[in-house]
C-alpha cells in the first residue's frame, strides 16, 4: 500500500480498521485529506511499492507456490501520513492462511521475506540512480 485515497471498498475498510487505533481520528478528516493532497511523494511511493511487490511475489512464490499476487494498492493509512520520503505499508503474509502461518513459524521463511524486502529496496534504489544519471546526461 502507498498513501492515497482508496480506490476500492476493501482497501478503504482495511485502512479504517487499521487506523482505528490511531490517536488521530476521522474528525481530523479535513487535515488528513489536505496532507494526502499535498503529498508530493505519491508517485515515488507508488513506484517503491511496485518494486517491493515484485520482489516479494517473486521471492515468496519460490517457497510457497500458492502465493498470489494481490498487486499494489492505495489507501489512507495514518502510519504513512506525514512521511517526507517515499513510504509504503507492506502486507507480507496472512496468518489466517494456514500454509502461510506455518511458514511464518520457520526461520528460513522469515529470512526469505527479509531478503525479498531488501531486494525490492535495492532495486528501487538502483532505479533512482539510473534516473539521476539519465537526467544529468540530458
Amino acid at each position: 500500500y502507498y498513501l492515497n485515497f482508496a480506490q476500492n471498498p476493501e482497501a478503504e475498510a482495511l485502512a479504517a480498521r487499521e487506523n482505528a487505533g490511531e490517536a488521530r481520528t476521522m474528525t481530523d478528516l479535513s487535515n488528513i485529506v489536505r496532507e494526502i493532497a499535498l503529498n508530493n511523494k505519491i508517485d515515488e511511493s507508488r513506484d517503491f511499492a511496485n518494486f517491493i511487490q515484485k520482489a516479494m511475489f517473486d521471492g515468496m512464490r519460490q517457497t510457497n507456490s500458492e502465493t498470489r499476487n494481490l498487486g499494489v494498492k492505495q489507501a489512507p493509512f495514518m502510519v504513512l501520513i506525514g512521511a517526507t520520503m517515499p513510504s509504503i505499508l507492506a502486507e507480507i503474509s496472512f496468518i489466517t492462511n494456514k500454509t502461510e502461518a506455518g511458514l511464518l513459524k520457520t526461520t528460513g521463511y522469515r529470512q526469505e521475506i527479509s531478503e525479498a524486502l531488501l531486494d525490492g529496496i535495492t532495486s528501487y534504489q538502483k532505479s533512482l540512480i539510473k534516473t539521476k544519471i539519465t537526467l544529468a546526461s540530458n
